[in-house]
């Protein structure tokens, strides 16, 4: 019976110290964030997934991360912990970051002269094209896009930072 109670105390510690690591980690990463990502509205992170919350050593002293990339609605990063200078393995942590800028316009998805997918529906038919965006849009907005085969330009709804939807008539 104390066996069993020692092992029940043993468990919840192991619980609260791997929480206690997640939420210095989750505060470390957001502090690292906040001072040099700063060209980004941050909206909250996104749940770091268990097989990484694994990765996390116990003890660390500091965090630091690298950007992989943003797709206008999240920035996904590389971090690494580190004690004594020696750096940890990866661990990917994703933000979700507001599509307003600090000055209130729009943040775009899609950029003029970027190389755009084109979904062009008609009733039952669906066909993908390569295109260029002509202006730049943010998701929902439309653009113009120019079809690369045909060099015909159209107007599409921005879906994603690489699609754009045309329907037709």
């Amino acid at each position: 019976m104390v066996r069993l109670f020692l092992a029940f105390i043993l468990f919840f510690v192991g619980i609260s110290l791997a929480d206690d690591k997640v939420s210095r980690f989750e505060s470390m990463v957001d502090n690292y964030v906040k001072q040099n990502f700063k060209e980004f509205e941050i909206v909250n992170m996104v749940k770091i997934p268990e097989s990484y919350i694994k990765q996390i050593p116990e003890d660390f002293d500091s965090v630091e991360c690298k950007s992989k990339g943003n797709s206008g609605l999240y920035l996904y990063l590389s971090c690494f912990t580190y004690k004594d200078g020696k750096q940890s393995d990866e661990i990917p942590v994703t933000y979700r970051i507001s599509q307003l800028n600090k000055d209130g316009s729009l943040t775009p998805v899609i950029h003029k002269n970027q190389k755009v997918n084109i979904l062009y529906i008609n009733g039952s038919i669906k066909i993908q094209l390569l295109g260029t965006a002509l202006e730049s849009g943010r998701v929902g907005s439309y653009i113009k896009v120019k079809n690369i085969s045909t060099g015909k330009e159209l107007i599409g709804k921005v879906i994603d930072q690489q699609t754009v939807l045309v329907e037709g008539e």
